[in-house]
């Protein structure tokens, strides 16, 4: 059983396991942080009633996709937890495989069912480049450096000698693997491009940024039946320009270091939706909220 689920080997050298060391915690911690923790942090009560769960947003992108028994509810709470927990065990080296496994779903679901047009091979989308990280993961291990390779090569040495092969070197298409994969999530971490269909609800506003050190971009494409209005609100607050996306209307915007994106649904009785296109918006809180929510508390 612990082979099972502590399974781990050696790099063929120590210099190729510190630097999957380092690929694994910027991959695992960059998930947790970038992707998990804002939707745990971000908390936002069920419709018509007081109880916590993942964001609307979220909530209602799963349902799009058809995970809806035995509650989209259920599967966007799952989806959430996986990705803030799987990445820190994926840092740690702790189920690696099992994290990479979950999250490798995750991901082949959003980059391969979600987009119209995915472009599996040649689609520069973020992604795509995370669901084969984790499928190399999966694959390679977590490594020597790792609490899976600790713990097995402890029960390892509890058995026979015949058995104590546990930590042996991975074949060198493994490493080979790895550093492509690093190479690639590395250049597109950098890049910071992220590609979302988003569903706003009727009287509700997305609200994107924030926080944020730098600027971002956003090319946004109204996909859907009733007018979009894209507000731009300073750190300080208040609002500082705004613009209104007609169906089937483009937009390309630029928001400055702290301030948030606000995409509001004034409709009282259809739901918003938007192709957006995320340029440097890594680390960007997300969360939806009532129209005009903001404004009133201050």
């Amino acid at each position: 059983m612990k082979k099972l689920l502590f399974s781990a080997a050696a790099l063929p050298t120590r210099a190729i396991d510190a630097a999957w060391l380092l690929f694994r915690l910027h991959l695992g911690l960059s998930i947790a942080d970038g992707a998990g923790l804002p939707k745990l942090t971000n908390l936002a009560a069920v419709a018509n009633a007081q109880v916590p769960g993942p964001p609307d947003w979220f909530v209602q992108q799963v349902a799009g996709l058809g995970f809806t028994f035995p509650s989209p509810y259920f599967w966007a709470g799952a989806a959430v937890w996986g990705e803030f927990a799987g990445g820190l065990l994926i840092a740690l080296g702790l189920f690696t495989r099992w994290s990479g496994l979950q999250l490798a779903f995750q991901f082949f679901v959003v980059a391969f069912l979600w987009y119209e047009d995915p472009s599996p091979i040649t689609g520069m989308y973020y992604q795509q480049l995370l669901f084969w990280a984790f499928m190399v993961i999966t694959a390679v291990g977590p490594g020597r450096y790792s609490l899976d390779y600790y713990i097995g090569r402890r029960a390892a040495a509890a058995e026979p000698v015949a058995a104590a092969q546990l930590g042996n070197r991975q074949p060198a298409w493994a490493a080979g693997a790895a550093v492509v994969c690093a190479l690639l999530i590395a250049f597109n971490s950098w890049a910071g491009t992220v590609h979302s269909d988003l569903f706003i609800e009727p009287g509700k506003q997305f609200v994107l940024g924030g926080s944020q050190e730098g600027t971002f971009k956003v090319e946004a494409l109204n996909k859907g039946k009733v007018p979009v209005e894209i507000k731009e609100r300073p750190r300080g607050g208040g609002i500082f320009g705004k613009a209104t996306l007609q169906p089937g209307a483009r937009a390309s915007l630029r928001f400055t270091a702290g301030s948030a994106a606000v995409l509001v649904n004034s409709s009282t009785n259809q739901q918003a939706n938007l192709a957006l296109t995320i340029t440097r918006g890594e680390g960007l809180s997300m969360t939806s909220e009532p129209v005009g929510q903001r404004q009133k508390a201050e």
